[in-house]
This record gives C-alpha cells, sequence and structure tokens, in this order.
C-alpha cells in the first residue's frame, strides 16, 4: 500500500497549514493547491523543514478546467487522494445589498462549485480503492448569516449543505464526507477553534469507521 495522500484545495496559513501538519505527522504527502505559486512553494519548504513529504499545483478553484488539471497533475505525482480538504472561499467584507447577481456568481464558483469540481476529480481513485474522507469547511455564517458578509454567509451556506447532500449520494459507499463548522474566529490563542485544533477535529473525522461517520462537527 502507498503513501496515503490529502489534498488540500485552498492552501493557505491558519486551517489549511495546520491540516497540512497534523496529516504530515501521520505520514501522508500533502498536495497542495491555490492560486499562488509563491505561496504554495513556502508551504512546501516549510513542511520540507518539518520532513514532510508535499507537491502542489497552481489553479484558481473557480475555474474547473484549470482545478481538474491540478488535482490530475497531484494524484499522476503521488497517488490518488485519501483525504481531500476544500478550503477555499472568497472572504470580504460586503452588504448583501452591496453586491450584484454577477458578483454572487463569481463567489459561488469558488465557495461551492469549485468543491463539487475537486470531488468529482478524487471519487473515481477513491472509489477503486473503497474508501476516501472528504471535508469541507464551512462557518457560523451557514446557520447564522451576517448581512456583512452576505456572499460568504450564502456560500457558507452552500458548502455545509452540499456536505449533506453529498453524504446521502454516498452511504452506501465507505466514502466519508464530513463539513467542519467553525462556529466563531479562528484563533491561535482559543483552546476549541486554534488551527490545531480544527486539524485534530479533521484528523478525528478521517479515523472514524463506516458506520459511525459523523456528517458534521462543530469547532
Amino acid at each position: 500500500m502507498g503513501q496515503p495522500v490529502i489534498v488540500i484545495v485552498g492552501m493557505g496559513p491558519g486551517i489549511a497549514s495546520a491540516v497540512a501538519s497534523r496529516f504530515g505527522q501521520e505520514g501522508f504527502h500533502i498536495g497542495m493547491i491555490a492560486r499562488r505559486e509563491d505561496k504554495l512553494a513556502a508551504h512546501q519548504h516549510a513542511l520540507r523543514e518539518a520532513r514532510i513529504d508535499s507537491s502542489y499545483a497552481v489553479a484558481d478553484a473557480a475555474d474547473p478546467e484549470a482545478l481538474g488539471a491540478a488535482l490530475a497533475t497531484i494524484e499522476e505525482a503521488s497517488g490518488g487522494a485519501t483525504v481531500l480538504l476544500y478550503n477555499a472561499a472568497h472572504i470580504k467584507w460586503k452588504g448583501i445589498l452591496d453586491e450584484t447577481a454577477q458578483s454572487l456568481i463569481e463567489d459561488f464558483k469558488v465557495n461551492v462549485a469549485g468543491a463539487l469540481t475537486a470531488v468529482r476529480a478524487v471519487l473515481p481513485a477513491m472509489r477503486h480503492a473503497d474508501g476516501g474522507t472528504i471535508l469541507l469547511t464551512s462557518s457560523m455564517f451557514a446557520t447564522r448569516p451576517s448581512s456583512q458578509f452576505g456572499s460568504l454567509s450564502i456560500g457558507k451556506a452552500g458548502i455545509r449543505n452540499m456536505a449533506y447532500s453529498l453524504a446521502e449520494a454516498l452511504k452506501a459507499t465507505n466514502i466519508h464526507v464530513a463539513t467542519i463548522t467553525v462556529k466563531g474566529q479562528v484563533r491561535a490563542d482559543d483552546p476549541q477553534r486554534s488551527p490545531q485544533a480544527i486539524a485534530e477535529a479533521c484528523w478525528k473525522l478521517y479515523q472514524q469507521e463506516p458506520g459511525d461517520f459523523s456528517t458534521e462537527v462543530e469547532c
């Protein structure tokens, strides 16, 4: 059996970096996708310093062709994903009444639609392996929307809904789908919502066995 692989779409500081470190400590190869190569290279250097294997590909999660190609590149280099973490989101402070239909559509491509692109890309390998874990990050805006984060609130509600829909669609398989709903601000000094605490929640979800799968955990 080859080295397990976690693919992180939306690699960056905070949650994604902590998840990469947590899974890397357990022997996972870390496949990273984000828009900026310089940032990805910096994350790869940090992981290398920690003796964690990694690879990366550049893509905008809003572009399904680019995202699909990036996921294929990582799979070719390191093997099929054991775990997928979709952590991409367009975060902006903008009132809902200041949004336009087009701006909502553009944000939705990153906040929700990109997750489906990523899931569809990793599913064949997970089906072949008869197992896998798909994790989607959400927030308190999923159930308590903010008018000042109108588009993001819609996106987080969508990503939570997608997690439940995917879990239902895959319930007859050993593929685990779950959403991590962060109920407040992510802060390093918060024992419940620090990046490391959220990463630990992701690890525990990965360790769950069929029959005991949780579809949502809150941090």
